[in-house]
Protein backbone atom coordinates (compact mmCIF):
# COMPACT_ATOMS: atom_id res chain seq x y z
CA UNK A 1 0.00 0.00 0.00
CA UNK A 2 1.28 3.46 -0.86
CA UNK A 3 2.27 5.94 1.82
CA UNK A 4 0.88 9.41 1.11
CA UNK A 5 1.79 12.92 2.24
CA UNK A 6 0.15 15.86 0.48
CA UNK A 7 0.94 15.74 -3.24
CA UNK A 8 3.37 12.82 -2.86
CA UNK A 9 2.96 9.04 -2.58
CA UNK A 10 5.57 6.27 -2.23
CA UNK A 11 5.35 2.54 -2.79
CA UNK A 12 7.64 -0.35 -3.69
CA UNK A 13 7.25 -2.51 -6.80
CA UNK A 14 6.48 -6.08 -5.68
CA UNK A 15 9.25 -8.56 -6.48
CA UNK A 16 11.71 -5.86 -7.59
CA UNK A 17 14.16 -3.53 -5.86
CA UNK A 18 12.36 -0.43 -7.06
CA UNK A 19 10.74 2.44 -5.19
CA UNK A 20 8.07 4.42 -7.04
CA UNK A 21 6.90 7.87 -6.05
CA UNK A 22 4.07 9.74 -7.71
CA UNK A 23 3.04 13.33 -7.36
CA UNK A 24 -0.14 15.13 -8.26
CA UNK A 25 -0.30 18.89 -8.71
CA UNK A 26 1.93 21.23 -6.75
CA UNK A 27 4.40 19.96 -4.15
CA UNK A 28 6.52 21.80 -1.57
CA UNK A 29 9.82 21.42 0.27
CA UNK A 30 8.28 19.74 3.33
CA UNK A 31 6.63 17.12 1.12
CA UNK A 32 9.92 16.58 -0.74
CA UNK A 33 11.78 16.07 2.56
CA UNK A 34 9.13 13.52 3.58
CA UNK A 35 9.48 11.89 0.16
CA UNK A 36 13.26 11.59 0.57
CA UNK A 37 13.04 9.99 4.01
CA UNK A 38 10.21 7.65 3.01
CA UNK A 39 12.02 6.43 -0.11
CA UNK A 40 15.22 5.90 1.89
CA UNK A 41 13.32 3.88 4.51
CA UNK A 42 11.67 1.80 1.77
CA UNK A 43 15.00 1.02 0.08
CA UNK A 44 17.19 0.60 3.18
CA UNK A 45 17.42 -3.20 2.86
CA UNK A 46 18.75 -2.89 -0.70
CA UNK A 47 21.69 -0.56 -0.06
CA UNK A 48 24.36 -3.22 -0.63
CA UNK A 49 22.76 -4.81 -3.69
CA UNK A 50 21.46 -1.63 -5.33
CA UNK A 51 18.01 -0.40 -6.21
CA UNK A 52 16.21 1.95 -8.58
CA UNK A 53 13.92 4.92 -8.12
CA UNK A 54 11.01 5.89 -10.34
CA UNK A 55 9.48 9.35 -10.13
CA UNK A 56 6.08 9.54 -11.77
CA UNK A 57 5.95 13.26 -12.55
CA UNK A 58 3.27 12.96 -15.24
CA UNK A 59 0.62 14.69 -13.09
CA UNK A 60 2.94 17.15 -11.35
CA UNK A 61 3.32 20.88 -11.79
CA UNK A 62 6.86 22.16 -12.44
CA UNK A 63 8.83 22.92 -9.27
CA UNK A 64 10.29 26.22 -8.07
CA UNK A 65 14.07 26.76 -7.87
CA UNK A 66 13.97 26.12 -4.10
CA UNK A 67 12.17 22.83 -4.61
CA UNK A 68 14.65 21.97 -7.36
CA UNK A 69 17.44 22.46 -4.83
CA UNK A 70 15.72 20.01 -2.51
CA UNK A 71 15.51 17.50 -5.37
CA UNK A 72 19.29 17.81 -5.88
CA UNK A 73 19.80 16.97 -2.19
CA UNK A 74 17.40 14.05 -2.57
CA UNK A 75 19.32 12.70 -5.58
CA UNK A 76 22.61 12.78 -3.66
CA UNK A 77 21.07 10.97 -0.68
CA UNK A 78 19.55 8.28 -2.90
CA UNK A 79 22.86 7.59 -4.67
CA UNK A 80 24.67 7.44 -1.31
CA UNK A 81 22.04 4.88 -0.21
CA UNK A 82 22.74 2.56 -3.18
CA UNK A 83 20.37 3.87 -5.87
CA UNK A 84 21.77 2.80 -9.25
CA UNK A 85 19.24 4.40 -11.60
CA UNK A 86 16.55 7.07 -11.72
CA UNK A 87 13.62 6.62 -14.08
CA UNK A 88 11.26 9.49 -14.77
CA UNK A 89 7.71 9.08 -16.11
CA UNK A 90 6.93 12.55 -17.40
CA UNK A 91 3.99 12.08 -19.73
CA UNK A 92 4.37 14.52 -22.60
CA UNK A 93 5.83 17.40 -20.56
CA UNK A 94 9.06 18.76 -21.99
CA UNK A 95 9.35 21.16 -19.02
CA UNK A 96 9.34 18.31 -16.48
CA UNK A 97 11.95 16.41 -18.49
CA UNK A 98 14.23 19.46 -18.63
CA UNK A 99 13.83 20.11 -14.90
CA UNK A 100 14.56 16.47 -14.02
CA UNK A 101 17.66 16.40 -16.23
CA UNK A 102 18.95 19.67 -14.77
CA UNK A 103 18.42 18.52 -11.17
CA UNK A 104 20.30 15.28 -11.84
CA UNK A 105 23.18 17.21 -13.46
CA UNK A 106 23.31 19.59 -10.49
CA UNK A 107 23.61 16.62 -8.11
CA UNK A 108 26.96 15.75 -9.74
CA UNK A 109 26.40 12.07 -8.90
CA UNK A 110 26.62 10.64 -12.42
CA UNK A 111 23.64 8.39 -11.64
CA UNK A 112 22.07 6.65 -14.62
CA UNK A 113 18.75 8.24 -15.60
CA UNK A 114 16.05 7.54 -18.14
CA UNK A 115 13.10 9.67 -19.26
CA UNK A 116 9.89 8.09 -20.48
CA UNK A 117 6.21 8.86 -20.94
CA UNK A 118 4.86 6.16 -18.58
CA UNK A 119 5.82 4.15 -15.51
CA UNK A 120 5.45 0.93 -17.53
CA UNK A 121 8.10 2.19 -19.96
CA UNK A 122 10.43 2.96 -17.04
CA UNK A 123 9.86 -0.52 -15.56
CA UNK A 124 10.73 -2.14 -18.90
CA UNK A 125 13.90 -0.02 -19.22
CA UNK A 126 14.98 -0.91 -15.67
CA UNK A 127 14.41 -4.62 -16.35
CA UNK A 128 15.96 -4.82 -19.82
CA UNK A 129 18.73 -2.22 -19.72
CA UNK A 130 19.62 -1.72 -16.05
CA UNK A 131 18.84 -5.28 -14.86
CA UNK A 132 16.90 -4.18 -11.78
Amino acid sequence: MAKVNGAQSVETIPGRKIVLSAGVGKTNIDELKWLTETVLESAAAWKASGWAYIADCSKMSPVTPAEGGELVIMTKKFVEAGCKAFGFAEGSSVMLKLQAQKNTQRSETGVLEGHFATVDEVLTWLKDEVKI
